[in-house]
């Protein structure tokens, strides 16, 4: 029994804050040591330390210990939010955002988490130093980074296979990895004069989330399976047409007609090229930055894998255009879903310019689900369009989402064409 509890008591001590795991060596002989063969630790905010610099030479020593022991650190998390220390945290967080994250790597960790909480997180990771260098790790497999600036190289840590961004700063022309197969970019700051590149030969699932900044060049993505894609409201893209539909146009705004050109010499779209070898495609947009996809389908691929298709209101410019192509373009669509929750008029389903001919929408389309508070005068619109292109009302189905407190279910409801 003995020797069972000696082997627990490590997996028991990883649990605790890195502080207080050490705290255990006093407890009693056989404690003296159990901290340092813990699989995991958690540096977060200690109580008790009267300075930023005790802090910072505990992380230090902590850290020295753990790559100098024999047994190996399987993950390191730093956890620091602003109003949890009672000192200066911001010297904290510079001296482990400088120094530590590359020597928690060098202790052979896979998984690391770096978590920044600041109380104003504006302008908090564009305030930081440019990082010093890479990093550099053979063992490093998930990566979890929250509100820290970034060069985007990762072809350094070869083996590296999750990778999650949030609210981070990315100064990079392009991520630089051949071994990412899960990427998350939520709420991250890109460059707002160019776009970054993203090109990943193993990338199976895209995540990429109200970004600010311009939306990246999607590249070469040959693996990918699964794509969220959603852009908010604060992208660097803009367009000066006075409707919404002005990138459809032949007097296009300078920045429409400026896109235009740019794929017309790639020869390319810049978003839906990078998304063409997805199964699993989600498409969301702001309504007043629906023109980022809609100019974007001027270049639009096939889709040949793509079996599932999700789109919320952006789709319903130019009289479901952007709806028609992707499943002309998608010989292998099954399910459509439709997600119309944005308030707008019963005129938002806008009159387009598509030349697109009734009819030419392939029978492969086994279900088309459309998801809405209620069914208006916008939702028939919709409907009347899919049927003029051939789509049968048996199988579109409406979820009418059940606004009662505390429910999000959605119920299934009747439709009209009237």
């Amino acid at each position: 029994m003995d020797g069972l509890l000696d082997e627990i008591l490590p997996v028991i001590v990883s649990f605790l804050p890195a502080h207080d795991a050490v705290r255990t060596c006093v407890l009693a002989k056989r404690w003296r040591h159990v901290w340092t063969s813990a699989p995991a630790i958690r540096i977060t905010a200690i109580k008790g330390f009267r300075s930023a610099d005790q802090f910072n030479r505990f992380v230090d020593r902590l850290l020295l210990q753990r790559r100098q022991g024999l047994c190996p650190l399987e993950s390191c998390e730093f956890h620091m939010v602003e109003t949890d220390f009672e000192f200066d945290w911001s010297a904290c967080v510079e001296h482990v955002y400088l120094h530590n994250l590359q020597s928690a790597l060098d202790c052979h960790v896979q998984a690391l988490r770096c978590h920044f909480m600041p109380t104003n997180p504006t302008d908090f990771a564009e305030d930081l130093q440019e990082p010093t260098a890479p990093f550099l790790s053979n063992h490093i497999q998930r990566l979890q980074l929250s509100f820290i600036r970034l060069s985007l190289d990762f072809s350094g840590c070869p083996k590296l296979v999750d990778l999650e961004m949030h609210g981070c700063v990315i100064l990079a022309d392009s991520i630089l990895s051949n071994s990412v197969q899960h990427l998350s970019m939520c709420c991250c700051q890109l460059y707002t004069r160019h776009r970054t590149s993203i090109s990943l030969p193993h990338l199976v699932r895209l995540d990429f989330t109200d970004c600010f900044g311009k939306v990246p060049l999607f590249e070469s993505l040959p693996s990918l399976e699964k794509a969220i894609v959603r852009i908010g409201e604060f992208t660097g893209d803009e367009c000066d047409g006075s409707d919404s539909v002005c990138c459809l146009q032949e007097n296009a705004c300078w920045e429409c007609r400026f896109a235009f050109e740019f794929d017309a010499a790639r020869r390319r779209s810049y978003l839906f090229q990078g998304l063409s070898r997805a199964s699993h495609l989600e498409l969301s947009a702001s309504y007043d930055h629906a023109f980022i996809f809609q100019r974007d389908l001027k270049w639009c691929p096939k889709f040949p894998m793509l079996k599932t298709l999700v789109m919320d209101d952006w789709c319903l410019d130019a009289d479901l255009s952007a709806v028609i192509l992707f499943i002309q373009q998608s010989p292998n669509l099954e399910k459509l879903t439709l997600e119309l929750f944005e308030e707008f008029d019963s005129s938002m389903v806008s009159e387009g310019s598509n030349h697109l001919l009734p009819g030419a929408v392939p029978d492969h389309l086994k279900m088309v689900e459309i998801k809405c508070e209620m069914v208006d005068v916008r939702v028939n619109k919709v409907l009347k369009i899919l049927t003029t292109y051939g789509i049968s009302l048996d199988i579109i189905y409406i979820r009418q989402a059940d606004t009662s407190p505390g429910c999000s279910a959605f119920v299934s409801t009747g439709f009209n064409l009237n």
